[in-house]
């Protein structure tokens, strides 16, 4: 047993500001092509529930992604060189509950399946099977809290 006691965090002075990070730049300036190279990580399943309508429901995957950060977006927006984003697709499911690969469903599901370089027939896909795959990501920016925050706006193949 460890005698490290997590309470001891109750009592810890902090004298300066927690500070917001300023998101990563859209264009990669470390990159010829602007994006940037990520790794899969772990995909983990999720059921969701609409907020505004809750008889809207489903499954999602939550892709997270390890960005690597060049030197440049290092020196000036004082980033460390790996940087997890947490990208989700939503599932389109069938009535049968099982994943609908009617054509035209799952587009996003499609893209990460191309960029991993596993959506040829005869191919035998998971979603555990991207984990460690090297893919290309494009960054956009979107408002939280009056504040820009990025998410993954395209995956593409490395």
């Amino acid at each position: 047993m460890s005698a490290f006691d997590p309470n001891t965090f109750l009592e810890a002075q902090l004298t300066t500001p927690t500070e917001k990070r300023p998101p990563l730049p859209i264009e990669n300036p470390d990159s010829e092509d602007g994006l940037y190279t990520a790794l899969v990580g772990e995909v983990k399943a999720r059921a969701w529930q609409g907020r505004k309508d809750p008889t809207k429901s489903g499954i999602a995957w939550d892709i997270p992604l390890v960005v690597q950060v060049g030197p440049k977006v290092q020196a000036t927006l004082k980033y460390n060189p790996e940087f997890t984003l947490t990208d989700s697709v939503m599932l389109d499911i069938t009535e049968q509950g099982t994943i609908d690969q009617t054509p035209g469903r799952n587009r996003r599901l499609r893209d990460y399946r191309e960029a991993t370089n596993m959506n040829k027939p005869g191919d035998v896909f998971s979603a555990k099977k991207m984990q460690g795959a090297v893919v290309k990501v494009k960054i956009a920016h979107e408002m939280y809290n009056d504040a820009p925050i990025e998410k993954v706006s395209s995956v593409l193949k490395s």
